[in-house]
């Protein structure tokens, strides 16, 4: 009788733990976890320096007619299937112009011909457009339909065009595309150039890199071609001598306007090449950045 008690609580206490990893929006701690027709689906991005997380329920096609038939123009619908969609943003971000908090949204969006209407709700415990409220949006975005690069059995959301500070969040089902344009907000922008300066005022291991990718960023993204050079000259101080470190040393002089210290950094850049190992991509990017900044 123990152990049959012992058993029992062992498949309950699994089905806990299962349940938890499969619906983690719903309480219903008795849920029995099993496939279902529309199985869920995560998806993560990291975007700046923190990362966007999506959980949605992904349904199929099925041979049916999706926007105009199963899904009627100017009508809400909940962005997935079964449980409410919920994006989940783990620092701030800007969409259009308008700043969204950290925090936890439920996903909505009104399809029609055009356009789609994207709304952010906060009512994160619901079961899809069932429980839909228009109160409850904080954000609305209107975004164009555009025709998908192939036909999507399976709703898919995911991530393109990502960089350092930015990237496209996509909705594709059936033949069609949506984009949703995501950056990092000022405050995001200002807590990365901090949490760098702070970092590297520190006496840490791999510090020679660390200035490496500072200053890449800097180059890349903010075009602050002083401060890029101030860290990829620390880079190289610290002993960060590979041959990528001297041909973006060679990248920022030339946008400085400095072509003749730039095709010095380039060769330097050439000869630190690891020997032994064959690497054609970059000894062509090296040798046509020697030719061109020459010119």
């Amino acid at each position: 009788m123990k152990k049959n008690i012992l058993f029992i609580l062992a498949i309950f206490s699994f089905l806990l733990s299962s349940y938890g990893q499969n619906d983690p929006v719903k309480d219903d701690f008795l849920r029995f976890n099993r496939p279902t027709t529309s199985q869920r689906g995560e998806i993560s991005q990291k975007i700046g320096i923190s990362f966007i997380k999506i959980n949605y329920g992904r349904p199929n096609v099925k041979n049916r007619k999706i926007f105009g038939g199963l899904l009627e123009y100017g009508k809400i619908w909940r962005l997935g299937a079964d449980y409410q969609t919920l994006i989940k943003f783990k620092n701030e971000f800007l969409i259009q112009g308008k700043t969204i908090p950290k925090g936890t949204y439920a996903l909505y969006a009104i399809p029609n011909k055009d356009n789609w209407i994207i709304y952010f709700n906060n009512d994160i415990q619901g079961w899809g457009q069932y429980t839909y409220k228009k109160e409850n949006n904080v954000f609305e975005f209107t975004i164009p339909v555009k025709k998908s690069p192939e036909f999507t059995e399976t709703f898919t959301i995911g991530f393109i065009n990502t960089s350092m500070n930015k990237g496209e969040l996509i909705f594709q089902w059936e033949n069609i595309r949506t984009k949703l344009p995501i950056t990092v907000s000022a405050k995001h922008k200002n807590t990365i150039k901090f949490i760098m300066e702070s970092t590297l005022g520190l006496k840490e291991q791999n510090l020679g890199y660390k200035y490496y990718l500072a200053s890449e960023y800097m180059f890349i993204e903010e075009k602050d071609y002083k401060t890029a050079l101030k860290y990829i000259q620390k880079a190289i101080d610290t002993g960060n001598n590979a041959f990528y470190t001297h041909y973006l040393k060679g990248e920022i002089l030339y946008a400085l306007g400095d072509k003749q210290k730039a095709v010095e950094a380039a060769k330097q850049a050439k000869k630190n090449l690891f020997k032994g190992f064959a690497n054609p991509e970059w000894e062509n990017k090296i040798e046509k950045a020697i030719s061109d900044w020459k010119n």
